[in-house]
Formats: structure tokens, C-alpha cells, sequence
């Protein structure tokens, strides 16, 4: 499951104050810092601010209106930095999510939905569980002639990589957290694998997220490239068609300046819209999550194999499957004829007849 983040929720409150952030950050870091109504006073270790650039010992405001106190609103070159230095590292954090499983009613009919693109489904025996989620969140930039940044949040099965549901997501969602999610002290198990499907499953989204910012970029590159040529289309014809007599070559050699001048723009165009796009993990949430499981068996042609399909706490589907052979999410697989290997659309396209299974080739 993936989501684009950056938008504040219709239903929560205001952003805290910058101050009370300032505060935080800088006790975080070692500094003692209290607060004073509209102010606060702070005393840094050396190291922290020379970091900052600040005395050790200040007086912080939102809009100072005294000598010697610190600016911290939004903004503000402390706010700033102090912004910069945590979002140098992730930060990392487990929880559980206190709801009742799936009903049973529920969880029969979510299975009922599932479908084998190639093969028979049968559902069995339904139990109940919990498993462990791992959500993401993933900062991105992209940097052309301006720089627009934005975040997306993948979240995965830790022993799996499959995929739930947009409900489950909100749930982890902990810029606006919900009243389900309760801090976990304990330290939850996941799969040596799960790092390989976020990043997959962060690639993934982070393309689909810049994919509108490059387009943004191609416009703008192709405007400013038409805006030269026509500048300078203009300016040559006026220079061939003087208002007074002037001599041929006179005007050649203005002309030729005029087509160097503005070869010279165009070819230096592509390095100023030249995008690059960077990434990196902001956050990290482990989640202890109710599940209802439900055994499956699928068959294809002689073949069959058994499955466990999972229905998370607060979703209508059914977890993705992770694909076998690219480990992307699918709710529609189809099977290969020799290993009932899990195909997902882009891998097995075409689920009629014999696969050409990506998976049973990488073991040859």
C-alpha cells in the first residue's frame, strides 16, 4: 500500500507551535529548555550551539521584541536548521493497533472475492492472529530550475511484503495518529527480506509521485526554448531589414553574433532543467496489527499448493500478495504450471495457457 503524504487531514487540529517544536528539538538534543508563555529560555552544550550558530545560553520567541532573543518562527534560520537536523535521520518507532480482528462474516466474504487468474480457489479454516506491519514514510526532492519535495508512505507485511489496504495505512499514518495506535515497548520481529520490498515498493511509488514534476519540468524546458528561439527570430529579422541603408556585411556579422548568442542559451538549457531527483527514508513504524487468516488452497491444472490470506483490523480486501518473481503486490495472481509460483499482472501478463514463469528461471 501506497500514499502520497503532504496534505493535513480536513478533520485534525492546527500544526503545533513552532516554539513548543523548537523546545522539543533542542531538549532532544541535549539542550535544557523551558518554556515562558509566549517565550523560552534554553541552555546549550557547546557543540549543539556552535551547530546552531547561537549562544549557549538564550532567550527564544516566535517574533522576538527584545535585544538578544531568538527568532524561532516559521521561517526563522533556527527553526530551519533544527528542521534540517532532524530530517538528517530517520526516526523509528513500534506500536500496536488495540482493535477487535476482522468478523468472521467479514472475513469469509473478503475471501470469497479472492480470485486465481488461472487456477481454482477453496477456502478453508479461518483463525485468528496477529501480524507485524512496516510503514515507511520516504522523502523525495526533485531539483530542476526549482526544487519541489514531498513525502510518500509504503507499508508492507514484515514477514511477507504484502500489501494491505488504504484503511490499514491511514492507521500508521502517525503525523495524525489514531486513537487505535498505542505505543508498543516491545521490540517486533521482521523478515531479513522486508528492507528489499519497501525499497521496491518505495521506488515504485516515489516514480510515480515525480512523474508529474518531470512533466512540469519538460513544459517549462520547452517553453523557455521557444520563448529564446522566437526572442531571436525577431531580432534576426529586424537586423536583416535595417529602417537605414547599412552595409551587407555589417549586418551579416550582426546577425552571426545574434545566432551565437542564442545557440549558446539553448545549449545551456538542458543542464538548467536537468532534474535530479534524490530520496530517502524519513521515518520508520513497526506495527502490531489483528488479523484474521484464512487457509486457501489453489489449484492449476494437476497442480495445488496452500496459502494463508490475511484480512487486517479496519480493512475490506485482503492483503496484496507479494509476486515471487519481482516481489511487486498483486490481488489478482496467477500460477505458474511447474511450482504454483504467485505471478503478478506484469509478470504474467497473459494467464491463459503455459506461463514462461520469471521465478522457476531464476532458479535454473
Amino acid at each position: 500500500m501506497t500514499a502520497a503524504l503532504g496534505m493535513l487531514s480536513p478533520t485534525e487540529g492546527a500544526l503545533p507551535s513552532p516554539l513548543d517544536f523548537v523546545v522539543e528539538a533542542l531538549a532532544e538534543a541535549g539542550a535544557l529548555a523551558e518554556r515562558e508563555d509566549a517565550r523560552a529560555v534554553a541552555l546549550l552544550p557547546a557543540r549543539l550551539a556552535a551547530e546552531l550558530e547561537v549562544r549557549e545560553e538564550c532567550a527564544l520567541a516566535l517574533y522576538p521584541d527584545r535585544d538578544g532573543d531568538v527568532a524561532c518562527g516559521l521561517g526563522s534560520t533556527l527553526l530551519e536548521r533544527l528542521i534540517a537536523r532532524a530530517r538528517g535521520r530517520p526516526v523509528s518507532t513500534s506500536v500496536r493497533l488495540a482493535a477487535d480482528p476482522p468478523r468472521p462474516a467479514h472475513v469469509r466474504a473478503a475471501a470469497d472475492r479472492f480470485a486465481l487468474r488461472n487456477g481454482l480457489c477453496e477456502a478453508g479454516q479461518v483463525s485468528t492472529g496477529a501480524a507485524v506491519y512496516v510503514a515507511a514514510i520516504v522523502a523525495y526532492g526533485v531539483e530542476a530550475d526549482d526544487r519541489r519535495e514531498g513525502l510518500v508512505r509504503v507499508v508492507v507485511n514484515a514477514h511477507d511484503g504484502g500489501e494491505p489496504d488504504a484503511a490499514v495505512g491511514a492507521h500508521l499514518d502517525l503525523a495524525w495518529p489514531s486513537a487505535l495506535v498505542q505505543p508498543s515497548a516491545a521490540s517486533l520481529s521482521t523478515d531479513d527480506r522486508a528492507a528489499d520490498w519497501i525499497a521496491l515498493r518505495a521506488e515504485r511509488a516515489v516514480r510515480a509521485a515525480v512523474q508529474p514534476l518531470l512533466g512540469e519540468v519538460e513544459l517549462r524546458h520547452a517553453r523557455d526554448h521557444d520563448r529564446i528561439v522566437s526572442y531571436f527570430a525577431d531580432l534576426i529579422a529586424e537586423a536583416r531589414a535595417p529602417r537605414r541603408r547599412a552595409d551587407p556585411k555589417a549586418v551579416e556579422a550582426k546577425v552571426a553574433h545574434l545566432i551565437a548568442e542564442r545557440n549558446a542559451k539553448l545549449e545551456a538549457l538542458p543542464a538548467r532543467f536537468a532534474a535530479k531527483v534524490t530520496c530517502s527514508v524519513a521515518a520508520l513504524v513497526s506495527a502490531e496489527v489483528p488479523v484474521a487468516l484464512v487457509n486457501m488452497r489453489l489449484r492449476r491444472r494437476k497442480e495445488s499448493r496452500d496459502i494463508v490470506l490475511r484480512l487486517p483490523a479496519g480493512a475490506s480486501s485482503l492483503d496484496r500478495l507479494t509476486c515471487e518473481a519481482c516481489g511487486a503486490a498483486t490481488a489478482r495472481p496467477a500460477a505458474c504450471d511447474d511450482r504454483m509460483h504467485l505471478l503478478c499482472e506484469a509478470c504474467a501478463p497473459n494467464a491463459q495457457g503455459r506461463i514462461a514463469c520469471p521465478a522457476c528461471a531464476k532458479r535454473r
